[in-house]
């Protein structure tokens, strides 16, 4: 990705940037948004309420070590203005190109890969440091620990609901990619969809799904439907429903 560093150094980062987009359709209009790496591990169970805790993934401590905020970017009043701030906090300041910027959905997507890649910019320039999110007692990453990114924190404050919905059109782009071969946004959407299933509970089945829609037949297709009604159907718990699709996920697996 084109990040281009107007403020700092691309080589090494100051761990704490402005990034800022300029929209496709009215290049006058400047959106940002604000990353931070932070130098100690947060454990978000201590914070979250408890009705929200079972929304975390289970198996490990949940640690968030780099975030941005707002998650999709948002208008400020100028570029002038973003200089100004960075010079006065001593950000970096990073322009990462032109963007519609009216498509959020999409626009959060970005801002995870421009946080992932800062984060392995800041990684790389700084390797006497303590890796981040990591005490100075501890420079190696502990074995299974979950790595979280503005995606895992979007997707575990989802309702069930949400999460089901943002499943059914992933499962779709993921369909239309696979049957086209477009290898890239394929991959893409198997992942945000293994990142909501580390969020709903495994009798959804959703590793079952991506398999479902990744495979080109018509075998795949009718799958892929009946895998995600069942977990609309477990969603209701309307248990009869989902004896029936797992009849009918038989039938065609037969």
């Amino acid at each position: 990705m084109d990040l281009n560093f107007e403020r700092g150094d691309a080589n090494s980062p100051r761990g704490h940037a402005l990034v800022y987009f300029r929209d496709t359709a009215n290049p006058d209009t400047v959106s940002a948004t604000y990353l931070i790496l932070l130098p100690v591990s947060v454990d978000l169970q201590k914070y979250v309420p408890p009705f929200l805790a079972g929304q975390l993934p289970m198996g490990g401590e949940a640690d968030l070590s780099a975030f941005a905020f707002p998650p999709a970017p948002e208008p400020v009043e100028s570029y002038e203005f973003l200089v100004s701030v960075a010079e006065a906090r001593g950000d970096d300041l990073i322009f990462a190109g032109s963007k519609p910027l009216a498509d959020a959905a999409n626009m959060m997507g970005v801002i995870g890969e421009i946080l992932s890649e800062y984060g392995d910019r800041y990684r790389i320039g700084a390797p006497s440091s303590p890796a981040l999110g990591e005490s100075s007692g501890a420079a190696t990453a502990v074995p299974g620990q979950p790595e979280f990114t503005v995606d895992d924190v979007m997707y575990a404050m989802m309702s069930e609901a949400d999460q089901l919905g943002e499943l059914t059109k992933l499962t779709g782009r993921l369909r239309f990619a696979a049957e086209g071969g477009d290898h890239d946004t394929a991959g893409e959407a198997t992942a945000h969809m293994r990142a909501i299933a580390a969020h709903v509970a495994d009798n959804r089945n959703i590793d079952l799904l991506i398999d479902a829609a990744l495979d080109k037949t018509e075998v795949g297709g009718k799958l892929a439907q009946l895998y995600l009604e069942r977990a609309y159907a477990l969603y209701r718990e309307d248990y009869l429903r989902v004896k029936a699709l797992d009849e009918g996920i038989d039938r065609v697996r037969s």
